[in-house]
């Protein structure tokens, strides 16, 4: 016959509660990096985001200085995510070559099918105020990276066939 017998449990050393405490620190700085920097990766829809003071066409000062504003290297590449979604990831330079601190741009993203046919379209900022790694906006003549993604590719999407436009700007 086995008898059980119970033993005293051991105190929790101050190592332990080291160890954890830093832990713990480390998962809530991960967390708080998560949530800060999500902006910069490629949003699922710009409807729902409003910039206050953004230029759009039709007014002279945004078509002044949408001139000022160069699209550079702009490539295209399909991804798949886990769920099989067929994903465009459009990445390029912007480029302020303007004398004012430029601090939101919106473009207007067309992606074609092989037969030249629009495929999907999307408006998306890719300079927006308050996101991304800088978190500041672009100086005059910086150039800074872009991403925009595009969900729910058709099978047929040409990547060499994109078009590209600035609908908004807000700049000082």
């Amino acid at each position: 016959m086995l008898e059980f017998k119970s033993q005293p449990q051991k105190s929790f050393s101050p190592v332990m509660l080291w160890i954890s405490a830093g832990v713990l620190v480390v998962l809530l700085a991960a967390v708080y990096f998560f949530v800060r920097f999500q902006g910069s990766s490629p949003q699922a829809g710009s409807s729902g985001i409003v910039v206050e003071g953004l230029l759009r066409a039709g007014d002279t000062n945004f078509e002044y200085y949408k001139t000022r504003v160069k699209i550079e290297n702009v490539k295209a590449v399909l991804g798949i995510s886990f769920n099989n979604a067929r994903i465009a990831t459009i990445s390029g330079t912007l480029v302020n070559d303007g004398d004012r601190k430029l601090h939101a741009v919106e473009m207007h993203v067309t992606l074609f099918d092989m037969w030249g046919k629009v495929s999907k379209e999307r408006t998306a900022f890719a300079l927006r105020p308050g996101k991304g790694l800088t978190n500041r906006p672009m100086q005059p003549l910086e150039r800074r990276a872009f991403t925009i993604g595009v969900e729910s590719v058709e099978y047929y999407w040409d990547p060499k066939q994109i078009s590209y436009e600035i609908t908004g700007l807000k700049f000082e």
